[in-house]
């Protein structure tokens, strides 16, 4: 039964986003424990983008930190700690890291706004490490290098929050840089309301997260096939959203599209994740 709920927290990852059900065929058909990590990565990150009460997200968090602290052990209960706790590669991530990442996120919940979008990206990666350091030791090893992995799971954190940008201002928060609402005179309770003033805030804050991560690629480290594909695709997603009239409704549609690019990124990433793992 658990392993029939777990199949199920997966199909809604893949349900999530078409890119997703494409860049699986590319994976070995037995291979079953990555999409399991993801839509575990999926369900901590959804608590945090989804959920507007505070109270409420936290209450969550907690919880997941309380099961991933018994990770693999008999107090664990969620089918997708069980399911992952049955691959012999979840024994390679240290025990300490399952419950750091429902922390970080919990952590997240009472950070302040960042002055800048530097500040704002090393705080996002500050939080994406334990899920970086899983990812990479699950898939690669302990030894890998997670830099690459956690620039871009930060990004991809940034760039959700910026989707939910008429939502947060409801609730009094901004996914832009307090610098970025000062140079551009936007108040936080004006994000909910379309114009040019909020155009050209979301259009810098896209252009921004498409340089960083165009600059992952440059980064130490190895990167799993299904995560590399995203962040080809989400880059084009977010130079199209820079560049667009209305920059979130763009980047939504770009996000929840395919083209042909797509295919040849998965296709790509597949082939150089084998590469990595010394495999054919």
């Amino acid at each position: 039964m658990s392993a029939e709920a777990a199949a199920s927290f997966v199909q809604q990852w893949r349900a999530a986003r078409p890119l997703r059900d494409l860049a699986l065929r590319f994976l070995p058909a037995d291979e079953t424990g990555v999409p399991l990590l993801l839509a575990l990565e999926s369900e901590l990150f959804g608590i945090l983008h989804a959920i507007a009460a505070a109270q409420v997200a936290g209450a969550k968090l907690a919880w997941w930190a309380e099961e991933l602290a018994g990770f693999g052990t008999p107090a664990a209960r969620h089918p997708l700690s069980l399911a992952l706790a049955a691959d012999a590669r979840a024994a390679r991530v240290p025990v300490a890291l399952w419950p750091q990442a429902a922390v970080s996120l919990l952590h997240a919940l009472e950070a302040p706004a960042s002055a800048d979008f530097a500040a704002q990206l090393q705080v996002a990666e500050a939080m994406a490490e334990p899920f970086a350091r899983i990812e990479c030791a699950f898939v690669f090893g302990v030894q890998a290098d997670c830099a690459r992995t956690r620039r871009v799971l930060a990004v991809q954190h940034l760039g959700s929050e910026l989707l939910q940008t008429p939502q947060r201002a409801t609730q009094g928060r901004a996914p832009l840089p307090m610098q970025s609402l000062a140079r551009h005179a936007l108040a936080r309770a004006q994000l909910d309301q379309p114009g040019a003033v909020r155009t050209a805030a979301l259009a810098e804050q896209c252009a921004a997260l498409a340089a960083a991560l165009r600059a992952a690629t440059s980064l130490p480290g190895p990167i799993n096939s299904l995560r590399a594909a995203e962040a080809a695709h989400d880059r084009r997603a977010l130079q199209r959203a820079a560049r667009a009239i209305e920059p979130l409704d763009t980047l939504l549609a770009q996000r929840q599209g395919l083209t042909p690019a797509a295919a040849f990124a998965s296709w790509r990433a597949a082939r150089a994740q084998r590469r990595m793992r010394g495999e054919p």
